[in-house]
């Protein structure tokens, strides 16, 4: 099965460098889809999306499908106290300032802790997996977030570094496989692709 896992248009909270994460429903500007439509992605046969607004319009814009079907662990990590925030704004606040000393090993302060973000994406791609495998499709795309993106494939591609999977708004990577590895539950080693595969870089 392949799998295009997309970040979604980029959102007035993108342009200005905030942490724009699952308590932020922001809009794609019309910059940003204009930008995704000016692109030509795969085509696919089903498309999954992050419940979240700018994910649903991104659907529209790069696989012209209006209503998505939503799968609701697919939404953004909750920062917490950095959520809304540029990096300048946060500086000094004691809780940012011992999150950024850990190097991200610390849960986002008064938000998500990594591990179980990780978890829970993994989770929302085993969904539509499952899902897509029921009905036949043998390709599908995903409207996600950056977050979504780094977690899944930092999940499936062992010894591979969070960070290194960051991709920019209406990126993303083509993927895929071992359908009858992956129902046995082995992520790693059942994909195909990553880096070499990377859309819109």
């Amino acid at each position: 099965m392949k799998i295009i896992l997309v970040r979604h248009g980029q959102t007035e909270g993108n342009r200005e460098h905030r942490f724009i994460g699952g308590r932020s429903d922001e809009p794609v500007t019309k910059e940003g889809i204009l930008t995704l439509e000016k692109r030509i992605y795969p085509k696919v046969e089903h498309v999954f999306s992050s419940p979240m607004k700018r994910c649903i319009q991104t659907a529209k814009a790069v696989f012209g499908e209006e209503d998505p079907e939503i799968i609701e662990e697919f939404r953004e990590c909750d920062f917490g106290i950095l959520e809304g925030k540029t990096h300048e704004e946060l500086m000094g606040d004691p809780l940012y300032d011992t999150f950024v000393e850990s190097g991200g090993g610390l849960p986002f302060p008064e938000g998500e802790a990594i591990p179980d973000f990780n978890a829970r994406c993994v989770k929302a791609l085993q969904k539509a997996v499952e899902i897509a495998g029921e009905r036949g499709y043998q390709s599908i795309g995903c409207t996600v977030h950056g977050g979504v993106i780094m977690a899944v494939m930092s999940q499936m591609v062992k010894g591979s570094d969070y960070y290194a999977w960051n991709v920019e708004n209406g990126e993303g990577y083509i993927v895929e496989i071992d359908e009858e590895k992956w129902k046995e539950g082995h992520l790693d080693g059942t994909v195909t692709g990553g880096t070499l595969h990377r859309i819109y870089t």
